[in-house]
């Protein structure tokens, strides 16, 4: 095997071939002083020991039954209280001191999710009722051990018209 001379002090490489190692193959010496790769991996800490437990699932079936229940609060048809350790504080309050007005009775229709972040659920469907169509959205957020509503609005595309 050829090996290059170095001028400044430093160590000719060898060619190198990545081996597999079974147990057939014995691994090879690391020179005195010189780290492996196996004694970096040691350094660093057991991170699955420390991890948090597993987040339950937002599921299609339970967020459509909570855009539902938030599409009867804005109607009138249900009190936000009911809703309570689903909602964030903000959006209770929101959602309590808001004008209650009696509405059609929606249907909710095919709802659509996406997760912009490991802690985080987006929301979106297509409500009927009335001769009408309103997009709902909602963002729901996992913190102390649950999840939460914190956002929840209504687009109504005829809205601009009036």
């Amino acid at each position: 095997m050829p090996t290059n001379s170095s001028g400044g002090g430093l160590l000719p490489l060898n060619p190198y071939e990545p081996v597999r190692h079974d147990d057939r193959t014995p691994r090879a010496a690391v020179a005195a002083g010189q780290l492996s790769l196996d004694d970096l991996l040691a350094e660093v800490p057991a991170q699955r020991a420390a991890a948090a437990p597993p987040r339950p699932e937002l599921d299609r079936r339970r967020l459509h039954s909570l855009l539902v229940a938030l599409l009867e609060v804005h109607t009138g048809s249900r009190p936000a209280a009911q809703l309570g350790p689903w909602l964030a504080p903000a959006l209770q309050r929101r959602l309590r001191d808001s004008p209650r007005t009696v509405g059609p009775r929606y249907t909710l229709r095919k709802v659509h999710a996406c997760r912009p972040a490991a802690d985080a659920v987006e929301a979106c469907g297509t409500a009927y009722g009335g001769g009408r169509a309103l997009a709902v959205v909602a963002r729901f957020q996992y913190g102390d051990g649950h999840w939460r509503c914190t956002y929840f609005g209504l687009l109504d595309p005829g809205a601009h018209r009036r």
